[in-house]
């Protein structure tokens, strides 16, 4: 008996899906019926965040609605990052948009809903249910980012990212487009057989790859798609940019570890798989090294953004090596523990929204508040890959990974670029304890939301860092899981 057949089941495999899809909605209307009670908005989108990972331990595996939807293993993974990725945006974004005098309802319902559509995108076996997903993420991306009406920096953010959006999904819909003329059908299996068949002997097939390579790179902030990522971070309110640098990445991954599991031996045959690898060097060299001149903070964790990517990209060249899935799906999550946590730090510096948040910004931090100072630096340890952190044990992976499919050039690539970020990295740490405060120090606030989002994220990332084991399980059961089926 198929899934389809089960009686409610359909119900329950899309009930996270629901759960915030309501709660974003009954948001919308206290914004709307009780403004005053502003104050309880994060507390209740924090609530339905913890509720709806609940759920996911509730959803049965199978295939649904005419096998275009596929709860997993994977996808409970998958979602509970981009849940705890919106649970640590809203945590942050509660004490910025208090201190701003911007906070709605509206803006903790565009989180929860363009959390949905990173779940369609996780779910989606169909690249129409890929693309729907993709578009519900944008459309509340190009309003997050532009929340702050008031700052000419937001305003600008939101229309260099709904202008460069729109591009990529051109692109995607372009590639889906060509595959469906050849295919019949938009399904990931069908479009897998097309290209397994002598009938995809044709540039088609191969221009509808890299379009759709080139869709998703915009989506990820590849090198050389990644020119709207710097600018779109540094305009965007904090909390925002912090979400966007990590959670609609994680989505696009997950969305990409699908088409290629089926499409992998076919594509290594037509060298198509070279194009990641290309993508890949290109974006940790470029990120890395632009990286090292930046003073700017969001600039600086953009172009670090890039190079991450870049990292993770290297797992999916490899991905017919049996732990490349779970590689990805463990250096996401802890990108998340760290960007988050990163850029929360700097959501905290009160100053006028419109001006840089640069190094000066920090200096004497780890003096002035020892806590925010120490959080920091571990967050900037991570990223650079030092132990005993869960940022090491990711990279380490990752390499592992590549050297284990004989792709020893591209790992060498990632290590050297690895070393040099360090410097950047670190540079940031220098500033904390090495730097006295002056007339331009930003001011610093924070209050228990914020403090209890930097308690998850340095928590996680140490527990990550010193004890991996269940979660590189956890991770590696949901990877075969996907490849058996």
């Amino acid at each position: 008996m198929s899934p389809d057949s089960l009686g409610q089941n359909w119900v329950l495999s899309i009930l996270p899906e629901l759960i915030l899809t309501f709660a974003g909605m009954l948001l919308i209307l206290l914004e709307a019926a009780a403004p005053k009670l502003r104050g309880i908005f994060a507390p209740i989108a924090i609530i339905a965040l913890v509720i709806t990972a609940n759920s996911e331990f509730s959803v049965p595996a199978g295939t649904y609605f005419a096998g275009s939807w596929q709860p997993s293993e994977l996808t409970v993974f998958f979602d509970l990052t981009f849940l705890l990725a919106t649970l640590l945006a809203t945590l942050f974004a509660r004490d910025y948009l208090q201190r701003e005098g911007v906070e709605a309802g509206e803006f903790y319902a565009l989180l929860l809903w363009g959390t949905v559509g990173m779940m369609l995108m996780a779910k989606g076996l169909d690249l129409i249910i890929v693309v729907l997903g993709l578009e519900i993420l944008s459309v509340c991306i190009f309003v997050l980012c532009g929340f702050h009406r008031r700052l000419a920096i937001a305003n600008e953010s939101s229309l260099k990212y709904f202008l460069m959006g729109a591009f990529a999904t051109g692109f995607i819909l372009y590639g889906t487009a060509l595959m469906y003329g050849g295919a019949g059908s938009t399904k990931i299996a069908d479009i897998a057989r097309f290209i397994s068949s002598p009938a995809a002997n044709t540039p088609i097939a191969t221009i509808a790859f890299i379009m759709l390579m080139a869709g998703f790179g915009f989506k990820l902030a590849l090198a050389p798609f990644h020119g709207w990522a710097p600018d779109v971070y540094q305009g965007a309110p904090t909390p925002v940019a912090a979400w966007l640098s990590v959670a609609p990445k994680a989505a696009t991954l997950i969305a990409l570890i699908r088409i290629l599991v089926e499409i992998a031996p076919v594509a290594a045959q037509r060298e198509w798989m070279n194009i990641l690898a290309v993508l890949a060097v290109l974006s940790m060299v470029l990120g890395n090294l632009v990286a090292t001149a930046q003073r700017d903070l969001k600039r600086l964790l953009a172009y670090s953004g890039i190079a991450q990517v870049g990292y993770m990209t290297i797992a999916l060249y490899a991905i017919r090596h049996e732990d490349a899935i779970a590689a990805i799906s463990i250096y996401a999550l802890t990108y998340v523990l760290m960007n988050v946590g990163a850029f929360g730090i700097i959501s905290l510096l009160a100053k006028n929204q419109n001006d840089p948040q640069t190094l000066n910004d920090i200096a004497g931090l780890g003096f002035r508040r020892p806590v925010l100072g120490l959080a920091l630096s571990i967050f900037m340890f991570s990223l650079a890959g030092i132990p005993p952190t869960a940022g090491f044990l990711s990279k380490f992976y990752i390499f592992k990974v590549a050297i284990e499919a004989g792709e020893v050039g591209i790992a060498l690539f990632g290590i050297l670029t690895s070393i040099v970020s360090v410097y950047y990295y670190l540079r940031v740490v220098y500033f904390l304890y090495m730097k006295e405060a002056d007339e331009t120090t930003a001011r610093i606030g924070g209050g228990v939301f914020s403090y209890s989002a930097l308690a998850i994220s340095t928590i996680g990332i140490l527990v990550i860092g010193l004890f991996p084991t269940p979660l590189f399980e956890t991770a590696s059961a949901a990877a075969r899981v996907l490849l058996s089926r």
